[in-house]
């Protein structure tokens, strides 16, 4: 498929070193453009120094996640761009705290969502950034720095991903869903955790029973497998805690399965709160996976 003007511009501007883009003119054209442009950098960066990554310069959090320097490099790399395109702007970190205004625009960014995964290096880690007016997430972007893909859908539009070239091979851009999935198999992408552990038997025994063709547990990122599930493919299962999810969390990837025609729900089938949810979620592009997907949860769980 063709580029659009904005991904164009983008890549240009990405290609000659200029950070941000000039303006468009049009709001809404550039706020899209400045999270692709950010994804794109926040991406190099990572690639660069990714490999680089010494386990003992991690630190944990008070919840045990990890941190490292390149998680803060990436948000203040984002901040520093606000304060030049949309110095107004309230800002949502992973790493630098912030709170998402009920009015007026705002950034959530989680730089390395999947820090181990990044860490050791298993292609599975993402950034992400979600832009909200008046609280509500109106753009979503979801970059991969291992394999150079960035996934961006606005409210009410299309959701896209662009493959940034590798290897010689030319830049490449596609509407979601991607084509070729087969209704019919229902693959599943289950986020690992340990209190999955029932749900997963319970997986198991739906692909022995032949109710599901697939199961798979790579980790990392859910934003990444949220766009996973947009592509059209798998179904993605996240026994999400109690607790509510931050803005950065569930926003920008759950915009992309929307956009994509599919929908992330919770286990009482009804669409999830893309900034406030808490509990388990199943996302993906087909109804009926979603279904038999919930019908073996609520098995599992009670």
């Amino acid at each position: 498929m063709s580029f659009t003007d904005i991904e164009q511009h983008v890549l240009s501007s990405f290609r000659d070193g200029v950070f941000p883009p000039e303006p468009t003119g049009d709001e809404r054209s550039d706020w899209t453009a400045f999270g692709l442009s950010v994804a794109l950098q926040a991406a190099r960066l990572l690639r660069s120094s990714g490999p680089n990554v010494d386990t003992a310069e991690v630190d944990l959090k008070s919840d045990g996640s990890p941190v490292t320097e390149l998680d803060r490099k990436v948000e203040e790399l984002v901040r520093a761009a606000l304060e030049s395109f949309h110095p107004e702007t309230a800002v949502i970190g992973e790493e630098g705290g912030g709170e998402l205004p009920a009015a007026g625009p705002a950034v959530a960014i989680d730089p390395v969502d999947g820090t181990w995964a990044y860490i050791s290096g298993t292609g599975t880690a993402a950034t992400t950034i979600a832009v909200f007016e008046d609280g509500c997430p109106f753009l979503g972007v979801v970059a991969n720095p291992a394999t150079g893909e960035v996934a961006y859908a606005e409210h009410g539009g299309d959701a896209r991903l662009i493959q940034a070239a590798a290897f010689g091979g030319p830049d490449s851009a596609h509407r979601l869903p991607l084509g070729g999935a087969d209704s019919s198999k229902i693959l599943v992408n289950v986020q690992p955790s340990l209190n999955a552990r029932g749900p997963i038997g319970a997986l198991y025994e739906a692909w022995d029973q032949g109710r599901i063709q697939y199961v798979r547990s790579p980790g990392g990122s859910p934003a990444w497998a949220l766009l996973e599930a947009a592509r059209g493919r798998f179904t993605y299962l996240n026994m999400w805690w109690d607790r509510p999810a931050e803005p950065f969390d569930l926003a920008a990837g759950a915009l992309l399965v929307r956009a994509a025609g599919g929908e992330v729900v919770g286990l009482n089938g009804e669409p999830i709160d893309l900034i406030h949810h808490a509990g388990p979620f199943v996302a993906g592009i087909q109804p009926g996976a979603r279904t038999t997907l919930l019908e073996i949860l609520r098995g599992a769980t009670g």
